[in-house]
């Protein structure tokens, strides 16, 4: 598997512990478990918990593969929208650190209210599907990429993609 394909695996405790992390972003993760296991994407809110990075996908999918070629553990849940080809990156939530127009944040503080799309492990929704999943770590309960090695890869990212003509 390389880091730019869809999650098909099989869940571990720290896959779980970071899924319920996200599923307790719904203020009802319960409900949220449920319309997993049915196969629906599930409306997540952003608040101050997190933010995510909106990049279009061949940019965004270089970038992940960069980040995951140095230090995979610190590569937070990454997902892929097929229909709007971007990936989302989640970050902390106090980031802000985007070059090129091209690249978005969502969420957040300056944008408490804003929500994502997120489909169960291992399954497509709605057009999305998991690149990285949620995870947890012994000392945190879940792993967000930190935004200024995200804004690294990017530009790595962009010198190792060919100019559009």
């Amino acid at each position: 598997m390389t880091p730019t394909t869809p999650v098909r695996t099989a869940l571990t405790r720290q896959v779980i512990a970071g899924m319920r992390w996200l599923a307790a972003l719904t203020g009802d993760p319960n409900g949220t478990w449920l319309a997993w296991a049915q196969g629906h994407a599930v409306p997540v809110p952003l608040g101050t918990a997190a933010a995510v990075v909106r990049i279009p996908e061949e940019l965004g999918r270089a970038a992940v593969g960069v980040l995951a070629g140095h230090a995979p553990a610190l590569v937070g849940p990454v997902l892929l929208d097929q229909w709007a080809g971007v990936v989302d990156v989640f970050v902390p939530a106090a980031s802000a650190v985007w070059q090129g127009g091209d690249v978005q944040q969502i969420g957040g503080r300056q944008e408490p209210q804003s929500r994502i799309m997120c489909p169960s492990p291992g399954r497509t929704a709605v057009g999305r599907s998991w690149l990285h999943l949620p995870r947890a770590l012994p000392d945190c309960p879940v792993v967000l990429t930190d935004s200024h090695r995200l804004a690294k890869a990017l530009s790595v990212a962009r010198t190792r993609l060919p100019v559009a003509r």
